[in-house]
């Protein structure tokens, strides 16, 4: 775990997203979650030696942000569209494929309600911080950027990760791109990514030409007549963001960078 700045703390080090928690006056906030019950139950207790636990906060659906609400006793916030995108069936399973001795836990895993959601931005104050909720489209479709801008903070969820490009098959690309030039307008100085290192605002300039020189790859081979299914086979890029994933999943992460491929194609043609 890494002491970032004042009372924010990141791990970078487990399988999935990069949770992290902010020490406040009036209780931690916790910005998404191990999705590992023996991570999740190892951090919570670190956590826990900080003070008491008031909020968490999830950047975006997927299992590997959302999936560890379950371990912790706190209020839960999310957008609108997050709540409705959670599923325990969906997420059972994929616990049987990354933690499959997690019998307990995943024979009485449910999903979390959150106590409140937001549609396009949300303020909390809590004791002296603040923090700033905006839902973005980029990574999914619903995607909350959480900004401090009082520590010049900014937690960006997938939608900057400092070590490679995520999952696109849920992405809006046209719509990322744009949030992207949005983000650099911001006044930060630190910015912690959904995956990989702590990162700044030359993080950003640098994940938003490596999708950019991705889409105009898929662009180009439009352009030069090439078919939707020669596109998917032929373009690839490397999958880093879930690299420490058991190789049994590789087949699952293949078909994923399929349907990436294809995400774009589908964007990319239509306009």
């Amino acid at each position: 775990m890494e002491k970032i700045k004042d009372n924010i703390y990141v791990e970078t080090g487990f399988l999935g997203c990069n949770p992290c928690f902010v020490v406040t006056s009036n209780g931690i906030i916790i910005i998404d979650t191990p999705q590992k019950p023996s991570e999740a139950f190892k951090w919570r207790k670190e956590v826990q030696t900080f003070g008491d636990i008031a909020y968490i906060i999830n950047t975006d659906h997927h299992a590997d942000h959302a999936i560890g609400n379950y371990y912790f006793d706190a209020d839960i916030i999310m957008h609108e569209n997050t709540a409705k995108r959670l599923d325990a069936e969906r997420f059972r399973d994929w616990l049987r494929l990354i933690e499959p001795q997690a019998e307990s836990v995943i024979d009485h895993y449910f999903v979390k309600r959150p106590k409140f959601t937001f549609s396009e931005r949300m303020n909390l104050y809590i004791g002296e911080d603040v923090f700033e909720l905006l839902h973005v489209k980029s990574h999914t479709e619903d995607e909350t950027l959480i900004y401090m801008p009082k520590k010049k903070v900014l937690f960006a969820g997938d939608t900057v990760c400092t070590n490679a490009l995520p999952s696109l098959r849920e992405s809006y690309p046209i719509d990322w791109l744009e949030c992207l030039q949005k983000i650099e307008e911001l006044d930060f100085e630190v910015l912690i990514p959904g995956h990989g290192k702590i990162g700044d605002k030359n993080s950003v300039r640098w994940f938003r030409k490596e999708l950019s020189t991705l889409m105009n790859r898929v662009k180009e081979r439009i352009n030069q007549g090439v078919s939707r299914d020669e596109i998917i086979r032929e373009l690839r890029y490397e999958d880093v963001v879930h690299s420490k994933y058991p190789a049994s999943l590789s087949a699952h992460f293949d078909q994923n960078m399929n349907k990436n491929i294809g995400r774009l194609y589908d964007f990319l043609k239509e306009k």
